[in-house]
């Protein structure tokens, strides 16, 4: 193997490992918020701010009213 064809192929597995990490990360950052929201929603539904916890369920998906 030339030098070329070993930085061309490591180059591609970088891309690859890359491209990976960076969807795995959104992906989680997604879950995290999500599962703060739900925690965050429970909690002040708990303590009877019902409207609040609506709102904040339904912040994401634009439709607070």
């Amino acid at each position: 193997m030339t030098t070329a064809t070993i930085s061309t192929y490591y180059c591609t597995f970088c891309d690859a490992v890359k491209t990976i990490a960076i969807k795995f990360g959104k992906g989680f950052w997604a879950f995290a918020e999500s599962y703060g929201r739900a925690r965050a929603a429970s909690m002040l539904s708990q303590q009877g701010f019902h409207k609040e916890a609506r709102n904040l369920m339904l912040l994401d998906l634009g439709e607070t009213k």
